[in-house]
């Protein structure tokens, strides 16, 4: 099935060319097909461009755990230190954390598996998780949506944690700059991330069923 696809993408194996491969990616997406022979050798293809492209990779395991331990250490310093300092950090670290853990934990429960960890972004050094070409395209399209906007609804979400901890500590002052940042974010990601982000790849793939 799809043969014309596969010879297509043979080429793209032997030469490769990014505007033919994103081409033949939305047509799948488009078409809703459903060929896991067809899925496999756009994730090869996807994944040998991938390592070409980036040099430093972890473990899918690894990264969680690693992201898990910083944020569980970021949370434990506000509720041990009283310190205005430590909520502005530990809502920085939060805002990277919970971004990535929030794709795989939304991804996981869609069934969209992830490969690696790396470092993208527009300074490369925030932890990004690489999508499994060959289960992403298998989910409908309203999942691989609800996927890339979770992340930045997790990153959204850490001034407000950090915020809730603060009040109940009675930082006030805090809590104020906390909820002003929330709101930045908030603008800050639909301007941006609408574009040439999360945000703009959910509408893409929510317009797909």
């Amino acid at each position: 099935m799809h043969d014309g696809l596969k010879e297509r993408l043979g080429q793209v194996e032997k030469r490769y060319d990014g505007k033919d491969f994103r081409a033949i990616v939305n047509q799948v997406k488009k078409d809703r097909i459903n060929d896991d022979e067809l899925f496999l050798q756009i994730e090869n293809i996807s994944r040998k461009r991938f390592g070409e492209r980036v040099a430093f990779t972890a473990g899918v395991p690894l990264g969680n755990m690693l992201e898990s331990v910083i944020t569980i250490a970021a949370l434990f310093l506000v509720f041990q230190i009283n310190s205005d300092w430590v909520f502005y950090a530990a809502t920085l670290i939060l805002m990277t954390t919970l971004h990535p853990l929030a794709h795989y934990v939304t991804g996981s429960i869609f069934g969209i598996r992830f490969t690696h960890y790396y470092l993208n972004g527009p300074a490369r050094i925030e932890p990004t998780l690489r999508i499994d070409y060959s289960s992403y395209l298998k989910a409908s399209g309203r999942k691989r949506a609800l996927m890339h906007a979770s992340g930045v609804i997790g990153t959204v979400m850490a001034p407000l944690i950090a915020a809730v901890i603060a009040l109940g500590r009675g930082v006030n002052g805090v809590v104020f700059n906390l909820l002003i940042l929330f709101l930045a974010l908030v603008v800050f990601e639909l301007m941006t991330s609408t574009k040439t982000g999360d945000l703009m790849r959910a509408g893409r793939e929510y317009g797909l069923k």
